[in-house]
């Protein structure tokens, strides 16, 4: 099996308080005519904040309408709707990777976890390692060479999903699922089509059923600000 060149690992290089301040910021209907306006960019370089804010807009946290910013508000039922979704596509690719048995590489998908697994248990990590979370899932759906699912995929599930849902995760629990990850490219190394398609059924299913309890609990993950005893984004 030829080896084709691996994608490089991205990380946000927007800086965590920022993103943390706009996933807290209560008022989400609000437009913002320049992004240094936009929660947590006050302090921003006049370079660096229309290249974040671009950046966020990618990410799917931010968005733009006739050149006026808003803040994409996140809800726990959004997430949950669009893990719905994405789970649903992902067992059907993991289903098609299984039986492509022998002929995927599976190096990309390793190299992710690795880097997961690396990670300290510190909420700047729980941040970018939601990122890395999502690119191990699209390059799941990827290796299945299903290019309908891969699109539908990329258009319909932003990284946004993964970074405003592990708010919801502590940080023990989103490292105790990198195991079923393990797991999963266990079964589709062995070409075992059922197991491959309901460990990642399970695994989906699971992160949104947290999520949605954490979300009625009112636990969240991503740090507030210290200086102040207030949630980041807030005045």
């Amino acid at each position: 099996m030829a080896k084709s060149k691996l994608p490089i690992l991205r990380t946000i290089a927007c800086p965590a308080q920022v993103v943390f301040a706009l996933l807290r910021e209560p008022r989400k209907r609000q437009r913002y005519d320049n992004p240094c306006e936009l929660p947590g960019f006050q302090d921003l370089t006049e370079g660096d904040a229309p290249r974040f804010a671009q950046e966020l807009i990618d990410l799917g946290l931010v968005g733009r309408d006739h050149g006026r910013f808003t803040i994409v508000d996140w809800t726990i039922e959004r997430i949950v709707e669009h893990l719905a979704l994405a789970g649903s596509i992902q067992a059907l690719a993991a289903a098609q990777v299984a039986a492509l048995q022998g002929k995927v590489d599976f190096a990309y998908l390793e190299d992710i976890n690795t880097a997961l697994k690396s990670y300290d248990t510190q909420a700047d990590n729980l941040l970018q390692g939601a990122f890395l979370d999502y690119q191990w899932h699209l390059e799941l759906v990827r290796l299945s060479g299903n290019r309908v699912a891969l699109a539908t995929y990329a258009k319909a599930i932003p990284p946004a999903v993964w970074i405003a849902g592990a708010n919801y995760f502590q940080l023990d629990e989103a490292r105790s699922s990198l195991i079923e990850h393990d797991r999963l490219v266990a079964y589709m190394k062995a070409g075992d089509t059922l197991r491959a398609r309901d460990a990642v059924s399970f695994h989906v299913e699971e992160a949104a059923a947290q999520i949605s309890r954490a979300g009625v609990a009112r636990i969240e993950s991503y740090p507030v600000d210290t200086s102040t005893g207030a949630r980041l984004g807030q005045n």
